[in-house]
């Protein structure tokens, strides 16, 4: 054979022979989707979610997050309960009644709002609430079985206060309208409402009585993971909480990007709004122990003491604090604010 015919054979040979298969180490590893419930639509309060999202936290811990809106805390629950989703966005009162009254093996892993958003709304120019004191007596726009009520009448009670508040009942998508044409002196909802508060009657007119800021103790909103997926989902679950918490550290030290990212992300917000939210729920994240533990604490007697606030309100089967969360599946070292 001719060195012509051996180089044409050779080349021959190069073109038709299969081709190899990359290496195993240059295929990306496939990630694990999971689904996280927010506690209701996504607004922007929830940024901090969709920026781990945008940033690639999740992706980097292995994860497909894919983030679903909720429609109050208690579906959040019965949504993890029936195994929609892996993780849920939902609050200390929440996880103790479904614990006293179902079957539900929810724990909280994370608190994220180490103060709870219960808040009374006065004009500056009427009652002008800024102290308990202020509470004895006075009327105020709430809602036939709200929780918050409940979580006033157990505020005043701590501190003393003899005189309970009286409470007339005006439906939630009212109370804001009421408050503005001056029908009623004050009104009860989450602190989350102040953007739209300071809207219908501005800013500077508005008094805002945050009771944690006043000594209310009680836990409120967190991650919360069913008991069996804790137990076959360790690593994951801990992944999945240092995201999140990395999500959380960025919203509290760069509000503006987290409130274009949350924008983006959700048509129909707008970012003033947005932003505004996002300053009120940094303001309950970020207090002397998540500073010195870590975005997510969970401090042993405060959680205690929230548990037995939310049995004395609402009664029920009784619920032990142990039962209800699980603080060893934060990172370590914490994620600090």
């Amino acid at each position: 054979m001719t060195l012509s015919k051996i180089r044409t054979f050779a080349l021959l040979g190069a073109l038709l022979a299969p081709a190899l298969p990359a290496p195993a180490a240059a295929q990306a590893p496939a990630l694990t989707p999971v689904t996280f419930s927010l506690d209701f639509r996504a607004l922007g309060r929830h940024a901090a979610w969709y920026v781990a999202l945008d940033k690639g936290y999740y992706r980097e811990a292995g994860l497909n997050v894919t983030i679903i809106a909720g429609q109050g805390t208690a579906q959040a629950i019965q949504a993890l309960e029936s195994g929609i989703v892996q993780f849920a966005f939902s609050d200390v009162a929440g996880l103790v009644a479904a614990r006293a009254n179902s079957n539900a093996t929810a724990k909280m892993v994370a608190v994220i709002y180490q103060k709870a958003p219960y808040a009374v709304f006065s004009w500056r120019s009427g009652v002008n609430v800024t102290r308990p004191e202020q509470l004895q007596g006075l009327e105020i726009g709430s809602g036939a079985g709200s929780f918050t009520q409940k979580v006033i009448e157990a505020f005043m009670t701590e501190r003393g206060l003899s005189r309970p508040a009286t409470y007339t009942n005006v439906d939630p998508s009212a109370r804001i309208g009421m408050l503005a044409a001056k029908r009623i002196p004050a009104i009860e909802t989450f602190v989350m409402s102040q953007p739209g508060i300071h809207r219908a009657i501005g800013a500077g007119e508005t008094s805002t009585f945050l009771l944690a800021d006043h000594g209310l103790m009680l836990y409120s909103n967190g991650i919360l993971v069913r008991e069996d997926y804790l137990k076959a989902n360790p690593a994951l679950v801990r992944g999945f909480i240092a995201a999140s918490l990395r999500g959380w550290r960025d919203t509290i030290a760069n509000p503006g990007e987290a409130a274009d990212i949350v924008v983006r992300l959700n048509r129909g917000l707008e970012r003033e709004v947005a932003l505004e939210e996002i300053a009120i729920v940094n303001n309950l994240v970020v207090t002397p122990l998540s500073r010195r533990g870590g975005i997510g604490v969970i401090d042993a007697d405060q959680m205690q003491h929230s548990v037995d606030l939310i049995l004395k309100t609402t009664g029920g089967a009784r619920v032990t604090a142990a039962q209800v969360y699980d603080a060893s599946f934060l990172p370590q070292p914490p994620v600090t604010p």
